[in-house]
């Protein structure tokens, strides 16, 4: 008959390890936080995945570029945080792509990061707004873009601009206009079979059709097959510079214009 001990002895190899008690006597298991019962961000961390995914259309700083400002207490996509979080992790198509490589606990961090941008003061610029809605009235802005229901939609509408993009990137538009161009905006030229010259945005494109604006506002629909030329404009834009236009305090007036729209509160 076997002894106890060899019994035992043969018992300790087929049973796991018992897991230490923690020094207070817990389950050290239960130290790491879990995202979804308690969503505490830790906005440091938050801060590192925000710079290295986000910052390239938001700015570093939050301020917006290709995508929205994000210095303000109320997101026009989200309401609280878990819609804030699922946006984050599902886009809004076409122009923010999915985070699906974010943890439950990434998303929590980094919505934590963005809602902490809301709370950032306004930022106080050098130029007057009241003033800047002369220069932009005096400068027929009008003309190509539409702003609180008036104008011409040839350019980007202005309503919303002062939440879609902060100052650096509104005086960039003003000074280098091709440098800052919309998402998705597109210059084209076509030459019809008769020798007219269209030249006007790209409005919607398919593989056989090409419809286009111009700054008269006239739309047109156009067969490629029946174009002598199309050329795709690409990096160009149809509004001219104010680098040497317009002096600094007028360009510091009309940058505190735009940046104070604000579409309805």
């Amino acid at each position: 008959m076997r002894s106890p001990q060899i019994f035992l002895l043969f018992l300790s190899f087929l049973l796991p390890p018992l897991s230490p008690p923690s020094q207070h006597g817990q389950d050290t298991s239960q130290s790491k936080r879990n995202p979804h019962t308690d969503p505490r961000p830790d906005l440091a961390a938050g801060k590192s995945l925000f710079e290295d995914h986000c910052a390239l259309c938001h700015a570093v700083d939050g301020s917006g570029g290709r995508g929205p400002n994000l210095h303000r207490p109320k997101l026009t996509h989200a309401s609280d945080d878990q819609e804030l979080r699922t946006i984050i992790e599902d886009g809004i198509s076409p122009g923010m792509p999915e985070g699906w490589y974010l943890s439950p606990e990434d998303l929590v961090n980094v919505a934590g990061y963005v809602r902490s941008l809301g709370t950032i003061p306004p930022e106080k610029l050098p130029g007057d707004p009241v003033r800047g809605q002369l220069v932009y009235a005096r400068k027929s802005c009008a003309a190509c873009h539409i702003l609180a229901g008036e104008g011409n939609g040839f350019g980007p509408d202005l309503t919303e601009i002062g939440i879609r993009r902060g100052s650096a990137q509104l005086r960039e538009a003003l000074l280098h206009p091709a440098s800052a161009l919309p998402e998705n905006f597109l210059l084209i030229e076509a030459t019809t079979s008769s020798g007219q010259t269209i030249r006007g945005i790209r409005i919607n494109e398919d593989t056989f059709t090409i419809q286009l604006r111009d700054i008269s506002g006239h739309t047109y629909s156009l067969r490629k097959s029946e174009l002598k030329e199309l050329t795709k404009l690409r990096d160009q834009s149809p509004m001219p510079s104010y680098q040497s236009v317009i002096p600094t305090p007028e360009l510091e007036d009309l940058v505190a214009y735009l940046a104070a729209q604000r579409g309805q509160s």
